[in-house]
């Protein structure tokens, strides 16, 4: 006995001494340190890309990443890492690839890191904000915001090279980090899971599991919505060198080969966002007032753009500008005569369709024109189509139709662009003329069935209740409801104005020229090194990219765009009745005006609700419906054997719960099981049992998902602890 104790004492301090030579431990997720516990230094959670998070937000408590998405789609969500007491160096995430388990993987190329970078909005005076402004809204009074987001590394050079990352965080404070996971065209529909690891100097990395279910279809291409964003070039030589001209001050975007390049990564950004910006460097092929007199150079430079050989992704470009703008009194309208300007037009017309390229034409007339220049636009749209009558449908004006003024535009345009608050009765009280109500949702089936098109706008002079593209809210999916709501107003196409409007001084700064933040700036400029160098405009000291910088809201507005895709989607599989029931969950009307005698809720409940849990739920749903699946998620995992908090559990005892279908689909169980909480993968089962190796005297904690191959549900923490001690009887094996 005293040899049997000896040799246990000495296997005792064996395995002491090499657990000491243990490594600490990845922590999973966040952890919560008990009350007379000290906290730890680094924590982290996981946050909906619609909400912006500040940095004195209250801690979150999602711990995983969970997203949905089709295939030729990106998915997006934000990992916050917060220092805790003291400050945070040396911070990095990195990525593993996503695995399905069956040998298809998404790898870790498609998983991308951005350092949001935050504006201070103290003293900020804005006439037009979202919804949800800083500091008044902040539940700390903080004033910062964040918009920019800097790649963790140089996505413009051949060697890995740092920018954002790592990154420091201050003491008490949040920084967080956008996240895109691409899901490329050829992915094999599915559920991909794996992990991101946090790391911090001096700090235990923590591990945040990530699930990514591909819905089997593929999304539509950016082309199924129209999208006419403006790209100003022009103010791109004030912050990045070797792009231009000058005499004397008077400088100019020069059209070098290093000018070409800079421009074609502002380009390449807003595409890879499905965003359609005008054609750069096109040699104009005009002849004055005469027809042109060869096309070999236009043609040349634009070639590429519609054939999708200029993009990175192949997908060609689905909008392509004119010469013309009826009504203004500059350019061919002002200098040309009736004949002449009808002479081009049919010109025009006739070789953009032999190229195959006339029906991606938008002629952009008079912007927001006041009623004295409606007659103007008419006559110079009669012009355009007695040289070709298919320009009408081509034709497009920033204004709303009214009882007054229909009877000019019907003839003239082929869509109307409209801003939020001009569309139908909802902003007007009960003393507005009824011929100056704009047209709405009873009227516009009038104008549908003209062939004439709706589209809308944002602009500044809109603010809460209606979602915006301001920089300044919380409430970060205000563009994407704004997107929702064109879509169920059965919009085909969107405008903005400008996406490069930076106030020169300070382009990163909270951009209120026009009464409204971030109005006309969707993209910042990477670098501080152009003619506006010497007085230390452009980027901040620490960036230097030779290229743009995305905004939060450049990707909401992308996330926006391609449910927009995926409602069209479910319209052409006849669901688009289903489709709008689900929209409308969340999307009641763009807004309306507030004061005494306007007009009630159409719905009589909510105009749209920023609420993330719903909006998934109905994107989700739309995709079940698409694939041809009503589908029901499994049952929720209950019943547990051993019950929760169980104690003197026996080591042989198999983990045990209820689980099904409601649609009787066959279920798969992923079992989490471990002394961490909460646990990690251990395997993976089709009956509602398995038997784990366990030790005694131990506390374990389990968790079971049930997945039907479409829907998964993810089942609570539970736990338990086994027995101190087990005494085994072996009985004698006796012969006869």
């Amino acid at each position: 006995m005293r040899l049997i104790q000896r040799r246990q004492l000495t296997w005792i301090m064996i395995t002491l001494l090499l657990l000491s030579y243990l490594p600490p431990a990845q922590v999973v997720g966040m952890v919560e340190a008990s009350d007379d516990a000290v906290p730890q230094a680094m924590s982290v959670w996981v946050e909906h890309i619609n909400n912006k998070v500040q940095p004195t937000t209250t801690s979150g408590s999602t711990s995983s990443i969970n997203l949905e998405g089709a295939r030729r789609s990106v998915e997006a969500t934000q990992i916050i890492v917060r220092a805790n007491g003291s400050a945070l160096t040396g911070v990095n995430l990195t990525a593993g690839d996503l695995s399905d388990g069956h040998g298809h993987t998404i790898t870790r190329s498609n998983i991308t890191f951005f350092r949001e970078y935050f504006i201070d909005f103290t003293g900020v005076d804005e006439g037009e904000p979202g919804n949800r402004p800083v500091p008044a809204n902040s539940p700390t009074g903080d004033p910062n915001i964040a918009d920019p987001l800097i790649p963790f590394y140089d996505p413009y050079t051949t060697t890995i090279r740092s920018v954002g990352a790592p990154l420091n965080v201050a003491a008490t404070r949040n920084q967080p980090v956008w996240i895109d996971f691409n899901i490329p065209e050829a992915t094999t529909g599915g559920t991909y899971t794996g992990v991101i690891t946090v790391t911090a100097s001096g700090e235990a990395s923590i591990v945040v599991p990530v699930t990514l279910t591909v819905w089997n279809f593929v999304l539509p291409d950016m082309r199924s919505v129209t999208t006419h964003f403006r790209l100003n070039l022009n103010t791109l030589i004030w912050y990045h060198r070797n792009t231009y001209a000058c005499s004397g001050s008077n400088c100019w975007l020069d059209w070098t080969p290093y000018a070409r390049t800079l421009v074609k990564r502002y380009e390449e950004l807003a595409h890879a966002h499905r965003i359609d910006t005008e054609q750069s460097f096109i040699p104009d092929p005009g002849n004055g007032c005469n027809l042109p007199s060869s096309w070999t150079a236009y043609d040349a430079a634009m070639q590429p753009y519609l054939n999708g050989t200029y993009w990175s992704d192949g997908v060609p470009s689905g909008r392509i500008g004119t010469p013309f703008t009826p009504g203004a009194d500059w350019g061919y309208e002002a200098t040309c005569t009736p004949a002449q300007y009808t002479a081009l037009a049919q010109a025009w017309a006739s070789h953009l369709k032999a190229k195959g390229w006339f029906t991606s034409t938008i002629v952009y007339a008079l912007d927001e024109p006041d009623d004295v220049y409606l007659p103007a636009i008419a006559q110079d749209s009669a012009r355009m189509q007695a040289g070709d009558a298919d320009w009408k449908a081509r034709i497009m004006d920033t204004t709303d139709p009214t009882p007054s003024d229909v009877g000019t535009l019907n003839p003239a345009l082929g869509i109307y662009s409209v801003a939020l608050k001009r569309y139908d009765h909802w902003n007007y009280d009960s003393g507005t003329p009824a011929n100056e109500i704009p047209y709405g949702r009873s009227n516009w089936p009038t104008l549908f069935a003209q062939n004439i098109q709706l589209w809308f706008y944002e602009s500044n002079a809109q603010s809460a209740p209606y979602p915006t593209f301001a920089t300044n809210t919380l409430w970060g999916g205000e563009p994407r409801l704004m997107l929702w709501g064109s879509w169920y107003e059965k919009a085909t196409g969107f405008l903005y104005w400008d996406m490069t409007s930076w106030h020169e001084a300070d382009p990163w700064g909270p951009n209120v020229d026009f009464d409204k933040s971030g109005d006309g700036v969707l993209i910042y400029p990477g670098h501080h090194d152009g003619t506006d160098a010497a007085h230390g405009y452009g980027s901040p000291a620490s960036v230097t990219l030779d290229g743009p910088i995305p905004s939060y809201r450049l990707k909401v507005i992308r996330a926006g765009l391609q449910d927009w895709a995926l409602f069209k989607l479910a319209e052409q599989r006849g669901y688009g009745t289903y489709a709008r029931d689900q929209v409308a969950r969340v999307y009641g009307q763009l807004g309306r005006c507030e004061w005494s005698g306007c007009p009630p809720l159409v719905n009589g409940q909510f105009l749209w609700k920023n609420d993330a849990a719903l909006l998934e739920e109905v994107r989700h749903n739309i995709a079940m419906k698409i694939l041809g699946l009503n589908n029901v998620a499994p049952n929720l995992p209950g019943n547990p054997v051993p019950a929760n908090n169980a104690t003197n559990v026996f080591t042989a005892q198999p983990l045990q719960w209820s689980g099904g279908d409601p649609d009787g689909q066959p279920v798969t169980y992923t079992v989490a099981f471990g002394t961490g909480n909460p646990p990690s993968d251990v395997a993976t089962v089709t009956q509602a049992v398995y038997a784990p190796g366990m030790i005694t005297n131990t506390t374990y904690y389990w968790r079971i998902t049930a997945t039907d191959g479409i829907s998964q549900t993810i089942g609570p923490v539970w736990q338990f602890t086994t027995i101190a001690s087990e005494q085994r009887v072996y009985l004698p094996l006796i012969r006869k």
